[in-house]
């Protein structure tokens, strides 16, 4: 038998508070969005890339969100559908286009992450946010460290995307 944590101390483990915390944030940033601007969270956050970012190729918003090419591909097209950002030829590389806002994707932007930050709903009660920030940051590189050292062979001092990777069956 297999020894576990005793159910009492999940609740309290730093991988199951990160996740219930993103969620409840994401839900509520994601509510307040939808209602004051009319664009929820997932889109928010990339066209808030787009516009922080020196023209973008949708690579590079995937790996700043962590999620899949083709979850971008969908944002990105459904922004572009709005007008809030538009796809243009990379020099770089034919077969990708750089983004950029609209005049529109501007002001919703300026216009939504004005109101997102000044207004918190008491999200933010008792937080010391330079501190929980620094302590982001650190985490996030830590987690990126570790995923890298997971993603090495035994013998490979490189390493691979796990998406890449296929896990045994």
């Amino acid at each position: 038998m297999s020894e576990q944590a005793p159910i009492e101390e999940i609740p309290s483990s730093l991988s199951f508070l990160l996740h219930r915390a993103t969620v409840l944030v994401d839900r509520a940033a994601d509510r307040f969005l939808v209602t004051r601007h009319g664009i929820g969270y997932p889109l928010f956050s990339v066209l808030l890339l787009v516009g922080s970012l020196d023209r973008p190729i949708r690579a590079e918003i995937a790996a700043m969100l962590g999620v899949s090419r083709a979850s971008i591909t969908q944002r990105t097209a459904e922004l572009a559908k709005r007008g809030l950002i538009v796809g243009e030829p990379s020099d770089e590389d034919a077969r990708t286009s750089r983004l950029r806002l609209t005049a529109e994707g501007g002001r919703l932007l300026e216009a939504a992450w004005r109101d997102l930050e000044t207004t918190d709903g008491g999200l933010e009660d008792g937080i010391d946010i330079p501190q929980l920030t620094a302590q982001l940051h650190r985490l996030t590189a830590n987690a990126e460290r570790f995923l890298a050292e997971l993603s090495k062979g035994p013998d490979d001092d490189r390493t691979t995307d796990p998406a890449d990777s296929n896990p045994p069956s």
